[in-house]
């Protein structure tokens, strides 16, 4: 199995080849730095991401607020965790950082609100 995989860790952006070899370990070609061959393999054995959406609140001034994940999240995972969050309703204020969804399905991943309403200043 021949896959490439471009790499996300650093500003780089290499194109990393990943070769499976016949005893089930990995070869890696394309990879400028050390950081790239560990992405390829994650990327390849359990992909992951950080997941970012808004969920519903019970305020007209503000019907939406921004949420996402404190750790990227196995990609298997982000179809469950988008439709939890999209049937959520939060009631405000909120803070920033404040955790809406603790250890999701055991992965040890956390939804943490990514800003802070009402903004303090603007009262």
């Amino acid at each position: 199995m021949d896959k490439e995989v471009i790499c996300l860790s650093c500003p780089n952006g290499c194109h990393i080849t990943v070769q499976e070899t016949p005893d089930n370990n990995y070869q890696f070609q394309g990879a400028k730095c050390e950081r790239g061959e560990v992405y390829a393999y994650e990327e390849i054995t359990d992909p992951r991401r950080v997941v970012t959406a808004v969920v519903q609140t019970n305020s007209e001034e503000m019907p939406y607020i921004p949420v996402k994940t404190d750790k990227a999240i196995p990609k298997r995972y982000i179809k469950t965790l988008l439709t939890e969050l999209y049937r959520k309703k939060i009631n405000l204020p909120a803070k920033c950082g404040q955790i809406i969804i603790q250890n999701f399905m055991d992965t040890g991943v956390n939804v943490v609100i990514t800003r802070t309403f009402p903004l303090d200043f603007l009262r």
